[in-house]
């Protein structure tokens, strides 16, 4: 298995885009992902993929984060926390935030997490956090990452009976 063929298969499903945003010794830290599920609701977890070259692992790492889930006009927000180089004062010197870890503003959603398990996954970290607040932002549509691209929802194409 190739790397470039299972790129090019996993550009065929589409994902939602959030930016985790946790608390670490040099200050807030965000970072965009795409790896990110709903893994139960009794008791309420999700998991997060974190690279662990990023510089948000070892914020998160030390136990808390907030999923903020992104509108379909937030492109450029996720843009700019998917920029690896950025400190924690370049990365919210511009970008309306609150709290500790930071809730961004104008998002869809909000997730205020703790981690209760971290599995090693090669070169990746699953965070497992429990939920410990949810919070409805604005209304809207999700940012959707497909073939490379930020997309917005189109219109429903089945309504489940």
């Amino acid at each position: 298995m190739s790397e470039t063929t299972l790129r090019e298969v996993m550009r065929t499903f589409p994902q939602g885009v959030v930016v985790v945003t946790a608390t670490g010794d040099e200050g807030p830290r965000g970072i965009t992902v795409s790896s990110f599920i709903s893994l139960s609701l009794s008791p309420p977890r999700v998991l997060v993929s974190i690279w662990k070259e990023s510089r948000a692992h070892e914020a998160i790492d030390r136990g808390r984060f907030v999923v903020n889930v992104l509108a379909e006009d937030q492109g450029a927000l996720s843009d700019h926390f998917a920029r690896p180089s950025l400190t924690s004062d370049e990365q919210f010197r511009d970008v309306a935030a609150a709290g500790a870890p930071p809730k961004l503003s104008g998002c869809l959603s909000y997730l205020d997490c703790r981690v209760v398990e971290r599995v090693p996954a090669s070169d990746h970290t699953l965070f497992i956090g429990e939920v410990e607040g949810a919070e409805m932002g604005r209304d809207g549509k999700p940012l959707v990452f497909y073939s490379r691209e930020y997309w917005g929802l189109g219109s429903t194409v089945h309504k489940r009976g």
